[in-house]
Order: structure tokens, then C-alpha cells, then sequence
């Protein structure tokens, strides 16, 4: 490993290890706000596991599906100086949510700091790609990948330390935004910005908007997919339950069809030139690009388990672990520390989307374990299963951000990165909800054990999804 790190230190520019350092600086903040965020809400603070579960969620989706806005801001503005205000954000958002203990007053707290991170994310992984070259590439991104578990491996630590040694865990929101101003005086010492396509520099701000809806598609099927998502969410606010949900989102897409089919026509009676607008049909962005993203939501709606029913499981089956919750977090960034230059370098060998196929696998594997180990061994035993899920999310993770950047043109490299988080949002977004209900079914129906296979069942069927993907598009997939 000594070797591969001296060859990475003459391959790579000071800027990528500028910017190696504010990701580790930024992920140790971020993690140790997570490590000890859900009790906080739920307990400390007396917000309950409903509600406090809902504002975490509410925190990881914005954190994941705002860097598809910030990405192309970042690509027209410049990197350095959208991490600058992304430091700044997250530093008073820090500061604010160490202060505040009403519900509304910490739900604003955690959108800024979803916010500063949203910002920070295509930036840094933007710049990887921009300071590596193809002989180099999946190593620099390994690097990447691993200094963001350096930083989540050693947050439980300092978010257990702060709690137990003040009383207050509220310091730790202090801590992460002391971490965050180091990383904030680094950026101005050290980072600057790469060369980047003078096409993406010399666009206007309105064109950098209109081309973030033309990855996905155009301004019509933006409407359709907006509506379709207002009734989702807003279905037991209007109680559309069952039969009545059904017909709510069949109409509205029945609706969107018929607009495609006569709206032309509309439009040429009024005397238009074109069908401009509203007028258009619907139309798909880069459909690999958009399929990717709805079969990888299924990954991170998996691991978000991790993070949700897996820490609940461990409680439940032993309440002393509350003391220890923490530590369970850095398992899995551990591993990957020790293990993911190696596992980077051999993984370069392959084409990315067999190896993440094979990772997902792996992950299936692990989450079908930890009933088998837990009511068995005991709940440290736990820690296994999210050892095993650590050995394939080294395949899959680091070569999904890679993936997303070989597909992406070269003049909207941060735009698409921006896009390769939008998986993560989804999957964060649905995930823990989806957990939870699987949990109620499987414990309704006298076999809570059940739902580690069920578990298990959906990794594999995403895999199998990625691999019909792969068959799809191998020409063009890299």
C-alpha cells in the first residue's frame, strides 16, 4: 500500500490533494452529526422516532438531490469558490443547530447544513476527475472514495467522545463546525481551480437552468413527473388510499399522454409557429443516464437500512447497546479504509458495472445475515454482516461516481456528478419508509426474522436489474 501511495502522490496535482483534504475535513463533520443524529432527535431532544425520523430523512434527501442544482452552478462558477460557500453554509448551519431545540427551529438547522453539503458534493468529486487522467482515473477515485470513509470512520469516535466526556450532545453539532472551518481555511491556503471547458464558463445562468432539465428531459415531462410526485406525496393529506391513489396517478398520466397527443394540434390552431413550451411532448433526457439512476436508488434504499432498521434491531435485541450505537457506524468506513485502495486497484481491472453488480451481491449477502448472527451470536455479531456489506460496497460505490463521469460530456461534468447523487436522494428519500413497513408486514405477520431475507431478496433484484442494464448498453458503458 506504501507503494501505491507514493506512486498517487507524483500521478496527482496539489489541487486533488487540496481537495482530498476538505472532503476528509467535511466527511468527519457530516458523519458525526449522523452518527448520533436520530437519538438526538428522537430522545434527547423528545421529538419521538416518527418525527425525528422524518427530519433525518428530510436532511439525507435534500443532502443528496440539491447537488443536481449546485452542479451546474459549480461548472459555470468555478469549484473554489462554490466550496468556499459551501463551508460557510454548513459552518453557521452547525452553529445554528447546536442552539436550537424546537422542532421547526432544528428542521430549519438541518435544511442549511443539507444545504452547505449539497454544494460541497459535485465539487470535490468534480475535481477528482478533472485532476486524474483514464491510466489514473479509477485509482483517483478510490482515493476519493476512501478518505470519505477515513472521515466517517472516525466520526462515531469524536460523537461518543463529545457526548460522554461534556454531557451536552448538543457540542456535537460545535465540533462539526469547528472540523468545518479548518476545512474552510484549506480551501483559501490551497485549493484552486482546475481548467475547465471554456463552453461550460462563457453559458449564461438561464441556459446552465435549462440544462439541468434537459439531462432529465424536457420542461414536459418535468411537469408530468412533478404532478406524479405532488400526488405521492401529498396521498394521505387528500386521503387517496388503494383504488383511489391508483386512479389519482393513472388520470394524471392518461392526462399527460392525451396533452402529447393534441397538443400540437392545439397549438397550430392558435396560430402558433412550433409547439414551444407546454406545447411540446414529452420527451426523455439520456435515458441511460435516467435508468442508472432508478436502478441504483434501489441500492441506497438498501444501505439506508444501515442506518435505520439495523441500528433499531440492535437496541431492541440489546438495550445496553445504546451506549455503543455509535460504534457500529465505523465498521463499515473502517473496512473500507484499510481496504479500498487495494480493492480500488484490483477492481480497475474490470469494466464498472460487473463490479457493481458483484458488489450488490455481496451487500444482499450481508443484510440476510444479521438476524442469523444477531438472535445467535449476540448483537456485537451484528458487526459482521456490516463487514461483509463493507467488502461489496468498496465494489459498487466508488465505481458509480466513475460510471456517472465517463458518461458524462465533458463540458457538463459537475452537472452529471450532480445527477450521480440523485440515486442517493431517492434511495435515502424511500428507504428508511420502505424499511419500516417491511419491518410492520413481517412483524404483523409473527415473522419479524423474515425481513433480513426479504432484505436480502431486494439486493438481488437490483443486481439482476444492473446486469440486464449492463446487456443493454455494454457498447457504450465504458
Amino acid at each position: 500500500m506504501g507503494t501505491t501511495w507514493k506512486e498517487a502522490m507524483r500521478q496527482f496535482q496539489g489541487s486533488f490533494w487540496a481537495a482530498i483534504v476538505i472532503e476528509l475535513l467535511h466527511c468527519l463533520a457530516s458523519y458525526t452529526m449522523n452518527a448520533y443524529l436520530i437519538v438526538y432527535l428522537s430522545q434527547d431532544l423528545g421529538f419521538g422516532d416518527l418525527r425525528a425520523s422524518t427530519l433525518a430523512g428530510m436532511l439525507w434527501f435534500l443532502g443528496y438531490f440539491l447537488p443536481i442544482l449546485i452542479g451546474a452552478l459549480a461548472d459555470r462558477y468555478g469549484f473554489r469558490e462554490t466550496t468556499v460557500a459551501s463551508l460557510v453554509i454548513l459552518t453557521a448551519g452547525y452553529i445554528l443547530a447546536s442552539r436550537v431545540t424546537q422542532y421547526p427551529l432544528m428542521a430549519g438547522a438541518l435544511m442549511v447544513i443539507a444545504l452547505g453539503g449539497a454544494v460541497m458534493k459535485p465539487v470535490i468529486a468534480g475535481t477528482v476527475k478533472a485532476a486524474s487522467t483514464e491510466a489514473n482515473r479509477s485509482l483517483g477515485f478510490s482515493i476519493y472514495y476512501m478518505v470519505i470513509n477515513v472521515g466517517s470512520a472516525l466520526a462515531p469516535f469524536l460523537a461518543n467522545g463529545v457526548r460522554l466526556s461534556t454531557g451536552k450532545p448538543a457540542l456535537i453539532f460545535v465540533a462539526c463546525a469547528v472540523v468545518e472551518a479548518v476545512a474552510l481555511v484549506v480551501t483559501f491556503l490551497y485549493f484552486r481551480n482546475l481548467p475547465v471547458d471554456p463552453a461550460a464558463r462563457a453559458k449564461s445562468f438561464l441556459t446552465v437552468m435549462g440544462e439541468m432539465v434537459v439531462v432529465l428531459g424536457n420542461a414536459r415531462f418535468m411537469v408530468t413527473l412533478a404532478g406524479a410526485a405532488a400526488i405521492w406525496g401529498l396521498r394521505k393529506r387528500w386521503g387517496l388510499e388503494g383504488d383511489a391513489l391508483v386512479l389519482a396517478l393513472g388520470g394524471w398520466l392518461l392526462l399527460a399522454f392525451l396533452w402529447d397527443l393534441y397538443g400540437p394540434a392545439l397549438a397550430r390552431r392558435l396560430g402558433r409557429e412550433g409547439p414551444p413550451g407546454i406545447f411540446d411532448r414529452q420527451r426523455l433526457g439520456d435515458v441511460r443516464l435516467l435508468l442508472f439512476i432508478l436502478i441504483f436508488s434501489g441500492v441506497w434504499a438498501l444501505y439506508s437500512q444501515i442506518w435505520t432498521n439495523i441500528p433499531l434491531y440492535i437496541t431492541a435485541l440489546d438495550p445496553a447497546m445504546k451506549a455503543h450505537i455509535e460504534y457500529f457506524q465505523a465498521v463499515d468506513p473502517i473496512m473500507i479504509v484499510l481496504f479500498q485502495v487495494v480493492v480500488g486497484k484490483w477492481m480497475g481491472r474490470y469494466r464498472p458495472l460487473p463490479s457493481m453488480v458483484a458488489g450488490i451481491l455481496i451487500g444482499a449477502v450481508a443484510v440476510t445475515t444479521v438476524d442469523l448472527l444477531g438472535s445467535n451470536l449476540g448483537a456485537w455479531s451484528v458487526g459482521i454482516s456490516l463487514a461483509v456489506w463493507s467488502v461489496g460496497e468498496m465494489m459498487f460505490s466508488p465505481r458509480m461516481v466513475e460510471y456517472v463521469s465517463v458518461i458524462a460530456p465533458k463540458e457538463k461534468l459537475a452537472l452529471y456528478i450532480g445527477y450521480g447523487f440523485l440515486p442517493l436522494a431517492i434511495g435515502f428519500g424511500v428507504g428508511p419508509s420502505a424499511g419500516a413497513h417491511l419491518v410492520r408486514f413481517f412483524q404483523a405477520a409473527g415473522r419479524p426474522e423474515g425481513v433480513w431475507i426479504a432484505f436480502g431478496a431486494w439486493g438481488a433484484l437490483v443486481a439482476f436489474a444492473l446486469y440486464l442494464y449492463d446487456r443493454a448498453f455494454k457498447e457504450t458503458s465504458g
